[in-house]
Parts: C-alpha cells; sequence; structure tokens
C-alpha cells in the first residue's frame, strides 16, 4: 500500500507537468492519429485481399502495416520523451523540436520497431500453439518483454543506440532499479484505467446492450450515443495513460541513469521510489 501511494504520488506530479505543458499531449494525439490512418490504410486491403483467398499478399500488406504503426508509435513516444526532458530541463519547448529529436534517431527507432514487432508475432505464436504450457509461455515472455523494455523509449531518446544496444541498457536499467518501475507503471495504467478507461468500456458494453435490444428507435439512438461517447472517452483515457506514462518514464530513467532528480520529482520521492542492489 505504501508503495501505491508514493506511485499515486509520482502519477499526481506526472499529471501535473503535463497540465502546465499541454502542447506535450499533442504528440500521443497526432501519434494515434496517425497510427489509425496506417491500419486502415493498409489493414483494409489486408482483410480484403485474405477474404478473397489472396493469403499471402494480404499478410504481407498488414505486416507492413503493422510495421509501420509500431514505428510510428514509437516515433512519437521519443518525440514526447525528448520534449520532456528539456520540460525538465527548465527549457520552453516546441512541437518540432520533439519531433527534430526523434527523427535524429530514425534509425534507432526502426530496428526498435522491428524487434518489436518480433517480440509481438513470438508471442502471438505461443499463443496460437494453445495448452497451458503455451499459454503460460506467451504470459512469461510477454511480462519479461513489458519489464525488461520498459525504459526502452527514454533510452531511444537521449542515447539513440540500436535495437539490441537499447534492450541491454533498459534490461540493465529494470535490473538496477525495477521496484519503482513496477510500481509507478501499475499506478498510473491504474489509475487513469479506474477513472476514465473502465467507465469507458462499461458505457460502451451498455451502449452496445442497448443497440442490439429490441428497445425500439429510442434504445438504437441512446446505445449509439453511449457507444460514441464511451469510444471517445476510451482514446482520450488511453492518450493521457501515454502521456503520464512518458513522463514518468522519462523522470525515473534520468533518475535511474544519472541519480539526479526532474522537474518537480524531489530526490527523496525518486530515490524512493527505485531501489538500488
Amino acid at each position: 500500500m505504501g508503495r501505491m501511494r508514493q506511485g499515486w504520488e509520482l502519477t499526481k506530479k506526472s499529471w501535473a507537468l503535463l497540465r502546465s505543458n499541454p502542447q506535450l499531449f499533442r504528440y500521443p494525439i497526432v501519434g494515434a492519429a496517425v497510427v489509425v490512418l496506417l491500419l486502415l490504410v493498409f489493414g483494409v486491403p489486408a482483410l480484403l485481399l485474405i477474404d478473397n483467398d489472396n493469403t499471402v499478399p494480404g499478410a504481407i500488406l498488414a505486416a507492413i502495416g503493422i510495421y509501420a504503426a509500431t514505428f510510428v508509435a514509437i516515433f512519437f513516444s521519443v518525440a514526447l520523451a525528448a520534449a520532456a526532458g528539456r520540460v525538465f530541463d527548465g527549457q520552453a519547448v516546441m512541437f518540432s523540436e520533439g519531433m527534430a529529436a526523434a527523427r535524429s534517431r530514425s534509425g534507432a527507432i526502426a530496428g526498435w520497431a522491428a524487434l518489436s514487432v518480433l517480440v509481438g508475432v513470438l508471442i502471438s505464436a505461443l499463443q496460437r500453439l494453445g495448452g497451458i504450457g503455451a499459454t503460460i509461455a506467451a504470459a512469461i515472455v510477454g511480462t519479461a518483454w513489458s519489464l525488461v523494455s520498459f525504459m526502452a523509449v527514454p533510452v531511444l531518446a537521449f542515447e539513440g543506440h540500436g535495437p539490441w544496444e537499447t534492450l541491454k541498457r533498459s534490461a540493465t536499467l529494470f535490473k538496477e532499479r525495477w521496484v519503482g518501475q513496477v510500481t509507478g507503471n501499475i499506478a498510473v495504467g491504474a489509475i487513469v484505467g479506474f477513472l476514465v478507461i473502465l467507465p469507458s468500456i462499461l458505457m460502451i458494453a451498455l451502449g452496445v446492450y442497448l443497440w442490439a435490444g429490441d428497445e425500439g428507435e429510442a434504445g438504437l439512438a441512446g446505445g449509439a450515443i453511449l457507444v460514441a461517447v464511451g469510444a471517445i472517452l476510451f482514446g482520450v483515457g488511453a492518450l493521457i495513460s501515454q502521456a503520464m506514462r512518458s513522463v514518468f518514464g522519462v523522470a525515473l530513467y534520468r533518475y535511474a541513469s544519472t541519480g539526479t532528480a526532474s522537474a518537480t520529482f524531489s530526490e527523496d520521492e525518486l530515490r524512493s521510489a527505485v531501489r538500488t542492489k
């Protein structure tokens, strides 16, 4: 409970920093829009090809779309991390500066995106095998990957290593400071999920129930409204969660790698949020 309260305090400070620098929200918003566009551009034709028994070209198109969407998502996350770093240093930041920082890491981002997609394919393949052993293996691989890659985005933004060096660097920081990473990551996700994402899911579920029920035109209209509002809230919650996780990740990365506190995060707070060997 003490660490969850600690995570809540870090979460509040992450939110306060974002609220005082609203331009940071532009990165996840624009990034999400581009990702959705890419998935539509590549995903719809891929599904049509596969549905018409053109499995190979459809799979190739789908793979290109997944990689492109992954690259874009990581690119904008790196841009947000770089911009957050400038804010932590007390500097004014413009949207173009974060984008320029991410462009300078394009090669490293491309490599990390490829590695991320490969790991995702491995986890998916294990899940499709079925059976208890494969399910457990998929869960272990997925959990291990999420932990050792937690600081990958800050490492890409501030160090610019290739994919394997990024993984090793992130894993090293994880091994040395793992408690704070898990606490903060869970706290941010749980709080945003409880306040925004969970209600939005319930709203969508209720909307679908009314939409599919026998409530006539009133039920159909009410259900459609609930689904639309729920979907918007879900998107907003996901964007807020991503931005807060990124800010927290940058603050923790800077403290884990240099021992220096950033922005409104005090040294005592960050010291108590991580545990050295």
